[in-house]
């Protein structure tokens, strides 16, 4: 499919690193991170690019906005409040944090970048449901197991089908997955 062809511009690592493994689980290569807004020599050399950038560099995008959008990329704004769903004139959608991911890449693929439905490949099991909010909230593998009534083998394994399938290797990740998911609440 796509390879190398997202930049993600936000300064929260965990933002980051969420975006990306749902990017690359879909198969959308990732060109370049960054923590903040790039100089206009910067801009002008991506061409047909996906670019997610955190809406609150709208004021530098709106300077710059017309050179990111004049070589055919496609700029999704990464909202960070509730209220980041409401239209905005600088980027072609607006992705807000709350979103699952599922949203996030139907927003995507409404743009014609052919990403396809996310979960057709990576269904979890209802127990691995169950063992990834574990992990989301922070229990040890002992901690899940004795909670489960299982063997820690078993959920070391459960925990390699779980990243297998989601192509998320880092806890970090797997927490934002979940999170993205609703599979933890604040009340958990």
């Amino acid at each position: 499919m796509l390879s190398g062809n997202a930049v993600i511009i936000h300064i929260s690592p965990i933002i980051q690193q969420g975006l990306k493994n749902i990017l690359l689980a879909r198969n959308i290569g990732i060109s370049d991170i960054m923590n903040a807004f790039p100089e206009c020599s910067v801009l002008s050399e991506w061409k047909n690019m996906l670019l997610f950038v955190d809406t609150q560099y709208a004021e530098e995008f709106k300077k710059h906005g017309k050179i990111m959008k004049k070589n055919g990329n496609t700029v999704f704004g990464i909202g960070t409040t509730m209220s980041a769903n409401q239209p905005d004139l600088y980027f072609d959608e607006i992705l807000n944090i709350y979103d699952n991911a599922d949203i996030i890449l139907q927003k995507i693929n409404d743009y014609g970048t052919g990403v396809s439905d996310y979960k057709s490949n990576n269904q979890l099991s209802a127990r691995e449901i169950e063992i990834l909010t574990k992990i989301a909230l922070g229990l040890s593998n002992k901690l899940i197991a004795d909670q489960l009534f299982l063997s820690i083998h078993t959920v070391i394994t459960h925990r390699k089908n779980i990243t297998a399938k989601l192509g998320i290797k880092s806890i970090s990740g797997l927490t934002l997955y979940a999170a993205l998911n609703n599979m933890v609440d604040s009340h958990s």
